[in-house]
C-alpha cells in the first residue's frame, strides 16, 4: 500500500501552516483514525515538526495546542468511544461467555473495579496511561469501558491525555530536529 504524496503534503500543511481549517480536518482525521486504527498519527503529525522553521518553541507551542493538540484530543476521545462503548454494555456478556478462555471471570473485574473505585489517583493513572504516545489506546478503551468507567469522566480524561500525548510528541520532535539541526 503506497500513501500519496499528496497526503503528506496535506499532513505537513496541516502541523506547519495550523488554522481552524487545519483544526477540523486534524479532529475528523483523529477520529477516524481512532475507529480504524489505521496509522500512529500522533508520530506522524509530531513528524512534521522537523521540517519547521521557527525560531521561539513558546511561540508556536501556543498555535500546536489549540490548532493541533486539542482537535486531535477531541477527536481521538469521540473515536475511542465505540470501543470503549462495546466494552462497556458488552463486556460483561462477553467475559462471562469466554470466561473459560480468557481465564478470567466478571467476578474478577468486579474485584479490580473495587480497588480504583473513589481514590484520586485512579484518575491520574488512566491520565498516564492516555498520555503515553507509544501506549496504543485500543486495550485502554476496553479496559476502561469494562471497568466502567463514567462516559463523561472518560471523554475528558481521554481528551486530557491524548492532548498531552500530542504535546509530548511535539516536544520530542521539537527538541529532536534541533538537536540533528548542524
Amino acid at each position: 500500500m503506497e500513501l500519496s504524496p499528496d497526503f503528506f503534503q496535506v499532513v505537513q500543511d496541516i502541523v506547519l501552516k495550523p488554522d481552524l481549517t487545519s483544526a477540523f480536518i486534524l479532529l475528523w482525521f483523529s477520529l477516524l483514525n481512532e475507529l480504524v486504527a489505521v496509522l500512529p498519527y500522533v508520530v506522524l503529525v509530531s513528524g512534521q515538526l522537523l521540517f519547521m522553521e521557527a525560531s521561539s518553541f513558546p511561540a508556536i507551542t501556543s498555535k500546536l495546542f489549540f490548532f493541533i493538540a486539542v482537535p486531535a484530543g477531541v477527536g481521538g476521545a469521540v473515536g475511542s468511544f465505540l470501543t470503549y462503548g462495546l466494552a462497556y454494555f458488552g463486556g460483561k456478556l462477553t467475559i462471562e461467555k469466554f470466561k473459560k478462555y480468557l481465564r478470567f471471570s466478571w467476578d474478577d473485574i468486579e474485584r479490580i473495579n473495587r480497588r480504583f473505585k473513589g481514590a484520586w489517583y485512579d484518575e491520574l493513572i488512566f491520565l498516564a496511561l492516555r498520555s503515553v504516545p507509544v501506549l496504543p489506546s485500543l486495550p485502554i478503551n476496553i479496559v476502561a469501558g469494562v471497568l466502567r468507567i463514567p462516559p463523561l469522566r472518560y471523554f475528558l480524561f481521554t481528551t486530557l491525555g491524548f492532548t498531552v500525548r500530542m504535546m509530548i510528541m511535539f516536544a520530542f520532535m521539537w527538541f529532536g530536529a534541533e538537536t540533528l539541526a548542524p
